[in-house]
């Protein structure tokens, strides 16, 4: 009789028992349910690009070398700085073109003075033509003397022009155009070899910098699309846009 009593005591503990492990998992279950966010959807227009590496190229860049040998006296400016169209960059010793130009113009002094005895020369020559007293040859070549120092007279003022040019321009180097100039490339006190060949000394570099060009290349089929993307616009080529970015 006792047995019988206890068995449903303990059907009904178990059964409490179960009931309680039920409810323990599903609260479980709910406190590791993941967090839900919700968007709405955002309708715009997608343009597609096209990216292509590219590089910035000077409109100008003028390499400043020597019309003339000689050592280096003075650099006037700054690694990196920016120049204007004619500041003075280099200087070349002047003494040398000095000296020359001194010489063209001895010889210019010479060559008139050689000038105006030969046209007092001539000069008596035709009277004494005319009274027989020199032959025609004899005036011919004093004629022709005459000539001839003119011709030199003429050479001589060239020399001297060129001298000038040595010694008041050429020995002076300035910036042809407006732009950045780069490192220098010799020292105060180097031999600097000149003239219009390709083996002359590099002085320095100058680069344009506004405006610049931004050069980069695409095949052909990326040209033909463009050029079908133009055409429904009613644009050429040239018209397509284009922006450009930086590493950062």
């Amino acid at each position: 009789m006792k047995f019988g009593k206890a068995a449903p005591v303990a059907a009904v503990l178990m059964a409490a028992s179960l009931a309680g492990c039920g409810q323990g998992q599903q609260q479980t279950a709910g406190q590791n349910l993941p967090a839900v966010t919700v968007a709405k959807p955002e309708q715009r227009t997608v343009v597609d690009l096209d990216e292509y590496v590219g590089r910035f190229v000077a409109v100008n860049s003028v390499d400043i070398r020597s019309r003339l040998s000689g050592y280096l006296a003075e650099i006037h400016f700054t690694d990196g700085q920016m120049v204007k169209k004619g500041d003075l960059l280099f200087t070349i010793d002047r003494r040398p073109f000095q000296i020359v130009l001194e010489q063209m113009r001895a010889n210019l002094a010479q060559s008139r003075a050689n000038l105006a005895f030969a046209k007092a020369d001539l000069e008596r020559g035709q009277s004494l033509v005319q009274n027989k007293t020199i032959t025609e040859q004899v005036y011919d070549q004093r004629t022709q003397a005459k000539n001839v120092a003119e011709a030199a007279v003429a050479a001589q003022e060239a020399m001297v022009h060129s001298a000038e040019l040595d010694l008041n321009e050429y020995s002076e180097l300035r910036a042809p155009i407006d732009g950045k100039i780069g490192d220098r490339r010799v020292s105060v006190g180097n031999l600097v070899t000149g003239g219009t060949s390709g083996n002359t000394t590099l002085l320095a570099t100058i680069v344009s910098v506004d405006p610049i060009r931004f050069e980069f290349t695409f095949d052909e089929a990326a040209y033909l699309r463009y050029q079908r993307f133009a055409g429904k616009q009613g644009s050429g080529v040239d018209d397509v846009p284009v922006t450009l970015k930086l590493l950062d």
